[in-house]
């Protein structure tokens, strides 16, 4: 078999030439979390003996614009795959096989073509071997990992779906200094998130928890004889039953929504300053956000940064008065507003941010600043970081009416219920019994990894006891 990186277009070329044949292309990004986290099981793809005819290519999709224009790809997100036949210097685009998948679901839609003997079933079973309680587990980043991993090392049968987005929000980070253990005495540094939430999928999977990669769009449950069964349904419309369900599903940082942000995600475009604040010491970095959140990560930055910008769109915030008044005293503060980040620009890391003039009057925040006037309303700010507190969505779409939220759609265990609303004695569960909930789903106030990863601890070891006293 053939698996080697194509760097540029006359490679790819240089390949249609010289392969007659089936190929199977990765385009990934080196800034993607997902795509690091599919870039062993692409390994392993390349090394089955039933695809030793295939070629296995990976192209970055940031660096080869120009190939993918040229034949036609049609790559919406990344990682993204495709199968195509090669021959003579022609390359047709069999399928596009999708992205973030398990190993098998990409070896399944690949087979499909090349023979008629393979089919899925629409109703999983998730064990045919186990006569263990069944556990299912939504959601891969810190809370969901480990609660898998201590599910699963108490002999139950443990499934664990991924999501739209594998590794949670981890894989947008870039080093980790602050999860304990995760540090090398030697070089006094830390590791990528993608690689954290890998190793500890890895240990999961170690002790017996499998790894679905999809995303859950729905749960039922109904009560068969006092005891309750759970039903998740994929966005493939496969459907699997469990004994017991532990919602990890976590929450999506909110992003400005400016074309191309993503290539800086973690590049100095971050939505997590008590995670990377101390990456930026004596640095220039700006906020975007008019909250207490905002005011609060502004001055926690200053502990850091040489200047700390913050941004308003408006002259009005809904910041209390008390955090925006630390934050007006605050001397590293600058408070700029009836601005918009209307650009981000670098290269490998983001350098500097484009504002624009929100109100329809001059604004003097802007032009009595050293900023540089590019056109317009536009003005040129240098900075190492762009932070963004503009708040979280919580991954609940799914459970639908199923369970109560707060006003700000998290999830609410029995432990932030007062003691005579409760239902179980369980802190992480639900009102529905067997269903329990973990991570930034439910936590609206640290969002950590270390408090995610406890949280899922907790999930899990809770789940076991419940199970144990049910069954």
């Amino acid at each position: 078999m053939t698996r080697k990186p194509i760097l540029n277009l006359s490679e790819f070329q240089e390949f249609t030439q010289n392969h007659s044949g089936l190929a199977v292309i990765d385009f990934f990004a080196t800034w993607c979390g997902p795509c690091k986290i599919m870039n062993p099981i692409f390994e392993k793809l390349s090394q089955e003996e039933s695809l030793e005819k295939f070629a296995f290519l990976k192209i970055d999709r940031d660096e080869n614009q120009e190939l993918i224009q040229k034949y036609k790809f049609e790559i919406p997100s990344i990682p993204r795959f495709f199968l195509v036949s090669v021959f003579e210097g022609n390359l047709d685009i069999i399928q596009d096989l999708g992205g973030t998948q398990s190993r098998t679901q990409l070896l399944e839609k690949i087979k499909k073509y090349i023979t008629d003997d393979i089919k899925s079933e629409n109703i999983v079973e998730v064990s045919t071997h186990s006569q263990a309680h069944r556990v299912g587990i939504i959601g891969t980043g810190p809370a969901g990992l480990t609660a898998a991993l201590y599910t699963a090392r108490a002999n139950l049968d443990v499934t664990v779906f991924t999501g739209s987005m594998p590794g949670g929000q981890l894989t947008t980070t870039t080093e980790i200094e602050n999860f304990p253990g995760v540090w090398d005495k030697n070089t006094k540094s830390g590791i990528y998130g993608s690689e954290l939430v890998e190793n500890i999928q890895l240990q999961a999977e170690h002790f017996g928890a499998k790894v679905e990669f999809a995303q859950i769009t729905d749960l039922q449950y109904e009560m068969l004889e006092g005891k309750p069964r759970f039903t998740l349904s994929d966005d493939s419309q496969k459907h699997y039953d469990f004994d017991s369900v532990i919602i990890a599903s976590g929450a999506k940082a909110r992003y400005i929504g400016i074309e191309g942000e993503e290539k800086y995600i973690g590049k100095g475009y971050q939505s997590c300053a008590t995670c990377d604040g101390s990456f930026y010491k004596n640095q220039v970095v700006a906020i975007v956000g008019g909250g207490d959140s905002a005011m609060e990560e502004a001055n926690f930055l200053t502990n850091f940064a040489s200047k700390v910008y913050l941004l308003h769109r408006s002259s009005k915030f809904r910041a209390s008065q008390i955090m925006l008044g630390r934050a007006r005293k605050n001397p590293k503060i600058e408070i700029i507003t009836n601005v918009k980040v209307d650009q981000l620009i670098g290269t490998e890391n983001l350098n500097s941010i484009v504002l624009r003039n929100t109100s329809d009057k001059p604004n003097p925040d802007l032009e009595t600043k050293n900023f540089q006037k590019i056109y317009g309303d536009d003005y040129k700010l240098e900075v190492s970081a762009l932070f963004v507190a503009i708040g979280h969505d919580p991954n609940t779409t799914f459970v639908k009416n199923l369970l109560e939220t707060d006003e700000a759609g998290y999830l609410i265990p029995q432990s932030r219920l007062p003691t005579d609303q409760r239902t179980s004695k369980y802190q992480m569960a639900t009102r529905i019994p067997g269903l329990f909930v973990a991570g930034d789903v439910e936590d609206y106030e640290y969002r950590q990894a270390i408090t995610a990863a406890a949280g899922g601890c907790r999930a899990a070891m809770e789940a076991e006891k419940w199970l144990a006293s049910v069954y």
